[in-house]
């Protein structure tokens, strides 16, 4: 049996969420189940889903860089570049030498120079 996460990126996306939801059901307060839903969602093009979820993870954990990092990555992709910069500078403010969020944090602000 295929793992949650395999199924996400296996394109099995409305089967994770289910996954997730129940996963949820069970522990709402579990964060990372948040944060997995919320990439099934993000990888389906639904970002204001997938922003609810990492927020909500973000609530629960309020240093939960994961999230933050992928609700950047939500905006950014919605063309909400200033949402995009908070998250990515927050993620740096919470690890300050993430390189991945460094590089976004760029191409974000390039983008909105536009």
């Amino acid at each position: 049996m295929a793992s949650l996460r395999e199924k996400i990126y296996n394109g099995n996306y409305d089967r994770a969420i289910k996954d997730f939801n129940q996963a949820i059901r069970l522990d709402r307060e579990y964060s990372l189940a948040y944060v997995n839903r919320g990439s099934a969602y993000y990888l389906k093009n639904d970002y204001d889903r997938a922003i609810s979820d990492y927020t909500q993870a973000i609530r629960l954990d309020p240093n939960y860089t994961i999230a933050y990092y992928n609700r950047g990555s939500a905006y950014f992709s919605k063309r909400d570049y200033d949402q995009a910069i908070k998250d990515y500078e927050t993620v740096l403010r919470l690890e300050p030498n993430h390189a991945d969020a460094k590089k976004q944090l760029d191409a974000v602000r390039q983008a909105r120079g536009r």
